[in-house]
């Protein structure tokens, strides 16, 4: 906290590459540290100008006799090592902002080395440094602009936005100030290159600001996923975070064995990690922009009940289709006494209720029942937070209706977002009913996600993560299969589930037709045999798998016939003999599995499974380990849920016995860090619990 302090605060800052032509970076970063009146002194520095914008120029930061708290570098690339030497020999430096590109950003391994011996200069000399190739920092509390954005309405408030993207971080500073009152930040970061200071720092830095209370985040990725993680629960818990992550269609590239490693795309584990962290992930500038908006206005919500209250059929539709979409918040429950008082106020020709949560309220509601009906709403209990979407005809006063709506809401303490459509007839509402902290927005599309949006980041306020899993004991033969530099056959692979917990069916291997006969005997019919051997991982493909093996004649001709295709396919394959286990036809098929990710370490997947999981890719990650809440949130991201939950009057499976397959399968990855892959594909979820049908471990 204290040496992000002395950035953001500096008494003194040194802009190295200051000039006076207009056409350079140099001249607009001083100009505009003077002309938004930064509380502090500047120091141009530049051996060819005496002055610069009407303040002395050193002819370098050695000739700065006070002491010297941040540096702002603007110098062409080759000369910035030579800036850091000069602030190595004051001693007295705390921070430095490259603003210069041409670094490890172009893949010039060259300019990469310079940056490293940059950073390494600087982290003896104790300097934190911002960049390369970025903005710097905008502190709305002493008006320090590192950088330059044209059009920026220097407007203060409590909240705090890091960006990875110049361009993009400006915009969003450029939206918010088109808003009907311009929306003020407190601190803004944009990191570049982030050789060191990284998005994550300013992520913890901002989450201890007690001046900031609401957290926006433009990223395209974090360098330790472990650590975002930890952060984000850290800072989520206090404050909440609103996330614009790019890079979706991104997949990993690794080459993966299994359907765990092949679906593990970026996108899926980040979204893992927003959901485990109580990030607030945003799908565009707007968006983010809205959702830090109504952050910042808002109470927090106490419960995710929404009541739609409108006056046009239309947009209420819309604000509809958008909570039924997202899914996470429900239509409120409204109370027979509330709709009876309803029916007393509006218009006979109202929809109340229809359905239930959604008010119709009719163009022909004037002020009165406007009001009227948002206290009626708001005073009930089983209403949390309220949709207003207010579409003043012409009869109606805009202003008049918005004093009247900043009336009906001054007693109560839940969150109420505001439609009033944007146009030229409705500027003056809208400013009047931001001015005391009550958003506005365009479209009841954007004022229902912005609202879903807070009730998400308020159910994350509070939250206490378990600080360490109970991490059980590796198992003892995996040392073993190390050694022997081989995967663990599906018999073995199973015996190691049933030691972390996991049920398995009654299984085994055979070696020799005799045995294979003896051993589906004892299992009991039907069965299903498979080929062990170490040169062949995908079974099916290769002919190895014979289905509802019904008697002895049947499973001596499965086990000529496997061992003898597979023989023909895969001559130089060492066939070891055969797997057999209970042959289970009915039940819900999913799929669970681990992989390895090189950010997030050990990640669990679940979704549907079998043949469909390729063409559906319905799947949710973890990042293991965790416990059976989370488990279940990633059940409950797929249509699997609803599959388990009962349909067309199925019988609902135990969803918590599934969550805890999960949670074993996350504790034993993490207490065997060689497996790289485990797929379980398919799992059978019938009424009497769950059979693995298809066992596949790589170390």
């Amino acid at each position: 906290m204290e040496e992000f302090d002395r950035i953001f605060y500096p008494d003194t800052v040194a802009v190295v590459g200051a000039s006076n032509n207009p056409v350079k970076a140099g001249y607009h970063i001083t100009r505009t540290m003077i002309d938004e009146k930064f509380k502090g002194m500047i120091y141009p520095v530049n051996a060819r100008e005496k002055e610069v914008a009407g303040l002395k120029c050193y002819a370098s930061i050695l000739d700065i006799k006070d002491k010297l708290d941040l540096i702002v570098i603007v110098v062409p690339a080759q000369y910035v090592y030579d800036v850091f030497v000069e602030a190595d020999k004051r001693g007295d430096v705390k921070g430095a902002i490259i603003l210069t590109a041409g670094f490890s950003e172009t893949g010039d391994p060259k300019l990469m080395d310079l940056e490293d011996r940059i950073v390494e200069l600087a982290r003896k000399t104790n300097i934190r440094v911002f960049g390369p190739n970025c903005l710097g920092i905008i502190n709305f509390d002493n008006n320090l602009i590192t950088g330059f954005a044209p059009g920026l309405k220097m407007t203060q408030r409590d909240i705090g936005f890091v960006s990875q993207s110049g361009a993009l971080g400006s915009s969003v500073l450029m939206l918010a100030g088109e808003q009907p009152i311009p929306l003020g930040f407190n601190k803004w970061g944009h990191i570049g290159n982030m050789c060191d200071v990284s998005n994550l720092d300013l992520l913890n830095y901002f989450g201890q600001d007690k001046r900031i209370n609401t957290i926006g985040m433009y990223t395209e990725g974090v360098k330790d996923g472990r650590q975002f993680l930890k952060s984000s629960r850290e800072v989520s818990a206090q404050k909440p975070v609103f996330l614009f992550k790019v890079g979706r269609t991104h997949m990993s590239k690794k080459a993966a064995l299994s359907h765990t490693g092949n679906l593990a795309g970026s996108d899926n584990l980040y979204k893992a990690a927003f959901r485990q962290g109580g990030i607030v992930r945003v799908e565009n500038m707007e968006e983010m922009v809205d959702s830090c908006k109504a952050s910042s206005m808002l109470p927090r919500a106490k419960g995710r009940r929404v009541c739609v209250l409108t006056n046009a059929g239309g947009p209420g539709i819309i604000a509809m289709d958008e909570i039924e979409k997202d899914r996470y918040v429900q239509l409120a429950p409204v109370s027979q006494k509330s709709i009876k008082k309803l029916s007393k106020v509006l218009p006979s020709m109202a929809m109340i209720c229809e359905p239930n949560g959604y008010i119709d309220m009719t163009a022909a509601a004037m002020e009165y029942e406007h009001t009227e009906s948002l206290k009626i709403v708001l005073e009930d209990e089983n209403v949390d937070a309220v949709v207003l979407i207010a579409i003043p005809p012409v009869y109606l006063n805009p202003v008049s209706l918005a004093k009247a709506i900043e009336d009906a809401l001054e007693k109560y303490n839940k969150p109420v977002t505001i439609c009033f459509m944007r146009s030229e007839i409705m500027d003056e509402a809208r400013k009047y009913l931001e001015e005391r902290d009550l958003p506005t927005f365009d479209t009841p599309d954007r004022t229902t996600r912005a609202l879903i949006n807070v009730i998400k980041a308020s159910d994350n306020l509070g939250i206490e993560y378990p600080e360490n899993n109970i991490i059980p004991e590796p198992y003892p033969k995996i040392k073993n299969w190390v050694k022997e530099h081989r995967n663990p056959f599906e018999h073995e692979g199973l015996k190691m589930l049933k030691y972390y917990g996991i049920k398995t069916m009654k299984n085994g291997f055979a070696s020799s037709v005799d045995e294979a006969i003896a051993l589906a005997k004892d299992i009991g019919f039907p069965v299903v045999m498979k080929i062990v051997s170490p040169d062949i991982i995908h079974k099916t493909e290769s002919g190895g798998i014979q289905l509802n093996i019904r008697n002895e004649h049947e499973a001596e001709a499965a086990y000529f016939a496997i061992t003898g295709i597979v023989k023909r396919k895969f001559p130089k394959a060492k066939i070891s003999g055969v797997f057999v286990a209970p042959y289970i036809h009915e039940g819900i098929e999913i799929i669970t599995g681990m992989s390895v990710d090189g950010q997030f370490g050990q990640v669990v997947m679940f979704g549907l499974g079998g043949v469909t999981v390729e063409l559906f890719k319905d799947v949710s990650f973890g990042i293991a380990p965790f416990d059976r809440d989370e488990a279940l949130k990633m059940i409950h991201e797929t249509k699997a849920a609803e599959l388990l939950a009962g349909i067309r009057g199925d019988k609902p499976k135990d969803i918590n016995m599934v969550a805890d397959l999960l949670v074993r399968i996350s504790e034993l990855s993490v207490a065997n860090p060689e497996i790289s892959e485990i797929d379980l594909n398919p799992v059978k979820i019938t009424d009497d619990g769950y059979y693995i049908l298809d066992t596949r471990i790589i170390i």
